[in-house]
């Protein structure tokens, strides 16, 4: 589909907009983005908490005993009106749909992270990178057959490429 045809497309479509429920909201020792790593994994000692909503708790579980999971967050202190942003190591300001930034149209977050305990509706997991009272939005069980991807061979990501 060339530019042309996507834009006959959605001539005359309106906007949508979606409305999300939080399953729960999480516990951290992160108040602010300067206290946060730039990405979970950097801190992979660090226990957070993801507190579930009573509604939602019987949707958890034992998560069927998966060792990690990943978890969608919104970003809901993140900059929604940036287009751009500078990587972390780099002077080069990028596209944000080349980057990780949490500044972004729609913040939604992302990290895999490693199941500690579950108790009571919370979940405890470490390397989460989120601040304390973020919105979750969804948990999945991380799947390496379906999840990790290996990257051999030039012109694939490396993990400095897409920061």
């Amino acid at each position: 589909m060339d530019r042309e045809d996507v834009k006959n497309e959605m001539n005359g479509m309106q906007p949508v907009t979606f409305t999300l429920r939080p399953i729960g909201v999480v516990r951290s020792p992160y108040h602010s983005m300067r206290d946060a790593p730039r990405q979970g994994r950097l801190s992979p000692g660090v226990l957070s908490k993801i507190a579930i909503f009573e509604e939602f708790r019987p949707g958890v579980g034992d998560l069927g005993g998966v060792r990690h999971i990943i978890v969608l967050y919104w970003l809901d202190r993140a900059e929604r009106d940036l287009l751009h942003a500078t990587p972390p190591g780099t002077t080069t300001e990028k596209p944000v749909f080349a980057t990780r930034s949490p500044n972004r149209p729609n913040p939604i977050g992302l990290c895999v992270v490693e199941v500690m305990k579950i108790s009571e509706g919370c979940i405890t997991v470490a390397g989460l990178d989120a601040l304390d009272m973020t919105p979750v939005l969804d948990i999945k069980p991380y799947s390496p057959g379906i999840d990790a991807i290996t990257c051999d061979g030039p012109g694939q990501n490396t993990p400095n490429q897409a920061m």
